[in-house]
């Protein structure tokens, strides 16, 4: 009978030493780690596979080419070859993305992958039960994605292979079977819930039940001032972003005075420059907009308001002398711009607004995309100022439009000619 299967590297506590150690074909090696100390174990884990792995870049065999040589490979090609903060942290979630589908794929090869193996892995991400895991000895992620996230990884995984395969041509590439994608999220917000969404930013309270403000003693409630303070960028944000169609990581990247490296607001033409001249392209265009009529007279007022207190903040040696505020939405106590996105702030809106958790910040760009349409805008017009082929505009709000279909529903009302 032939042997069983040899287990790879893993971690495993000793509890009488409390101490991480790596299990290797019956060998203990101390990390060094204590139990608190995991993502330590983990990296001396990495490491220790790493030391031990033979390159097998260059391989045109699928049956002797390693998952980890291919992902490492595509990572490797992807790095930024500036210092562009943004091309940075696009990169760190790559990595992020390919040590996830090397936690599963690392050990196997790329002639392994199959329509099944893809299916298994859809179910570990998910944490599905999964009788193939179950024998392989793999056990489920410690924290459950959904089928879009894993479907994500997997389209990571098909762009690896092929960047592999542009290199050094392997003589056939495995079809990566991907999860049914789910339709996009297209929850768009009446005048009445946007405009509760703004008023629970600037901290009131929407009361459901009576469908009104809430009020006590005859005047209306509002929130303490550290939490209006807090949401004030939030403010903003959905002020932009109702009536600029911006996605969020632009809104935040968005700055007062020109720029060839963010985008910015030309106030002088009135125009939203969406990307700067030195950024590259991607698939998400970010094209330069005229700047909505509603939206003009807060950009102007927000300007002269950061500049009040650029002066005082500098006063204060908060900041350095000359130094000014640069973001649209920037942080109250410094001026800084927002660290990440608006996340903990978001969730305290909704909740005061009375919406749901359906209600998400691109819901922003739907809501503009939607308006839109209802006005009857040109659809030509719109495609360009949303940054949206004219298919993605009709397929995603085409039916909003007053103009919708008008000719086919009214083909049968009239009389037949004989």
């Amino acid at each position: 009978m032939p042997g069983r299967k040899a287990k790879p590297p893993r971690l495993w506590f000793r509890e009488d030493e409390g101490v991480w150690v790596i299990l290797d074909r019956g060998k203990q090696i101390r990390t060094g780690c204590g139990r608190d100390d995991l993502e330590g174990a983990s990296k001396a884990l990495e490491s220790y596979i790493g030391g031990k792995h033979a390159t097998t870049v260059g391989a045109t065999d699928p049956r002797v080419l390693a998952i980890a040589d291919v992902l490492t490979f595509y990572e490797t090609r992807k790095r930024p070859k500036g210092n562009d903060p943004r091309a940075m942290e696009q990169h760190e979630l790559l990595l992020i993305r390919l040590l996830d589908l090397n936690a599963f794929f690392g050990m196997k090869v790329v002639g392994d992958i199959k329509a099944q193996f893809c299916r298994d892995f859809v179910d570990w991400s998910t944490g599905a039960e999964n009788d193939n895991n179950k024998r392989a000895g793999i056990a489920p992620r410690s924290t459950a994605v959904s089928d879009q996230t894993a479907r994500r990884r997997l389209e990571d995984l098909r762009a690896a292979l092929n960047a592999y395969h542009a290199e050094h041509v392997l003589n056939f590439v495995p079809k990566i079977i991907l999860p049914e994608k789910a339709e996009g999220r297209q929850r768009w917000l009446t005048r009445n819930e946007a405009a509760r969404l703004l008023g629970a930013a600037l901290g009131y309270v929407w009361d459901s039940e009576e469908g009104t403000w809430k009020r006590e003693g005859g005047r209306l409630v509002r929130q303490p001032r550290w939490v209006i303070n807090r949401r004030r960028p939030a403010a903003r944000f959905i002020l932009v972003g109702l009536y600029s169609a911006r996605r969020e990581e632009t809104i935040r990247r968005t700055q007062w005075l020109a720029t060839t490296t963010h985008p910015w607001m030309n106030l002088g033409a009135m125009v939203y420059q969406g990307r700067g001249t030195e950024e590259r392209k991607t698939k998400k265009r970010r094209p330069p907009a005229k700047i909505a009529n509603r939206l003009r007279p807060h950009l102007v007022r927000w300007r002269k308001l950061d500049a009040q207190r650029s002066a005082e903040l500098r006063a204060a040696g908060v900041m350095k002398v000359g130094e000014e505020i640069r973001f649209v939405v920037n942080r109250m106590h410094d001026g800084k711009p927002l660290a990440g996105k608006i996340r903990s702030a978001w969730e305290g809106i909704l909740e005061d607004a009375g919406l749901g958790e359906d209600v998400v910040r691109h819901s922003l760009r739907h809501t503009a995309a939607t308006w839109l349409m209802q006005q009857g805008t040109d659809r030509w017009q719109a495609a360009g100022w949303l940054g949206m082929t004219l298919e993605q505009l009709e397929n995603g709000y085409g039916h909003h439009h007053p103009d919708f279909q008008e000719e086919a529903a009214e083909a049968f009302g009239g009389q037949r000619k004989l």
